[in-house]
């Protein structure tokens, strides 16, 4: 695994790292890791059941990509967990430098202490996030992935020809595509690496989006329509539904990651995770098929 570079305490670096005074202030308002209400995102499809809220702290990350029953994870399957020196403590969240990530799952393929999201329930999740800057090569990104589509190929279901991969990715938010937000739903299908995507059209919206400010990103889902819906701050921006929601969602489980990706690395800059919350409803047979169960994290109730 290559070394990071540790750049010196420049005063831009110092003033990245505090993301600015104004952003603290905000954060310190209203932080969804302590508000114990129901968002209007979960309550339009009947997730009205809490299932984890947390403000993250460093001591509940595990860098090594093999301790059991953390919150927060540094990497994904794909690649090695990044180490320790890419993250730092905020007084309310981590900072990510360029490249760090968070999962709330071991290597993509183990629950970690949050509960999976079921979908064959409808549920809501939210993050809130600022960056260091508003530069167009920052690519910070929200989203979720079946803890079915890993190494050992969980996403290859009865009757489909061998290897042939189906799964549900949904993008909570991606930065650098537009002024705005940008909200994608793929459905993702066939044989490595052939893999074919049918992607919600226009995603991206046109409303500038100050980005250092602690933005809430949220999304919900209703495994009885097969539709998602898109919230910023507390306020709809966008819906889609099937295709780009294909069936196979309502037979996955899903988990958050939080990463600090780069389009074309040519600028540097930290990401905050201020907060997670998370809700889920009562279980549907939509599908016409029997209740799927959830995949429960170890030591969840």
């Amino acid at each position: 695994m290559r070394t990071p570079i540790r750049f010196p305490p420049t005063p831009l670096l110092l003033a990245a790292l505090c993301l600015t005074a104004s952003a603290a202030a905000q954060a310190s308002d209203h932080l969804i890791c302590k508000d114990a209400t129901t968002p209007e995102g979960a309550t339009q499809v009947g997730a009205l059941q809490p299932l984890f809220r947390d403000c993250p702290r460093i001591t509940d990350i595990d860098f090594t990509g093999r301790a059991d029953g953390h919150k927060f994870y540094s990497g994904v399957y794909t690649g090695p967990p990044k180490d320790r020196s890419f993250y730092e403590q905020a007084d309310d969240g981590v900072l990510m430098q360029r490249g760090g990530v968070l999962a709330t799952v071991k290597t993509s393929s183990f629950p970690g202490r949050f509960p999976l999201l079921s979908g064959a329930r409808p549920f809501y999740i939210e993050a809130q996030v600022a960056t260091s800057s508003n530069h167009r090569d920052n690519f910070p990104a929200i989203w979720l992935m079946p803890i079915e589509h890993n190494a050992r190929m969980e996403d290859v279901y009865e009757g489909d020809p061998k290897s042939f991969e189906r799964w549900f990715e949904l993008d909570i938010d991606e930065g650098g595509f537009g002024p705005g937000g940008h909200h994608t739903a793929i459905s993702w299908s066939g044989i490595w690496p052939h893999y074919k995507k049918i992607q919600n059209p226009n995603p991206t919206s046109k409303v500038p989006l100050d980005r250092t400010q602690p933005n809430v990103f949220g999304v919900s889902y209703s495994p009885d329509t097969l539709t998602v819906r898109w919230w910023l701050n507390g306020r709809p921006v966008l819906e889609a539904t099937q295709p780009h929601v294909p069936e196979i969602a309502r037979r996955q489980n899903f988990y958050l990651i939080v990463s600090a990706q780069s389009h074309k690395n040519i600028s540097h800059y930290q990401m905050k995770l201020l907060g997670v919350r998370a809700f889920v409803g009562d279980a549907t047979t939509a599908s016409g098929g029997a209740t799927v169960p959830a995949r429960r994290a170890k030591g969840s109730p």
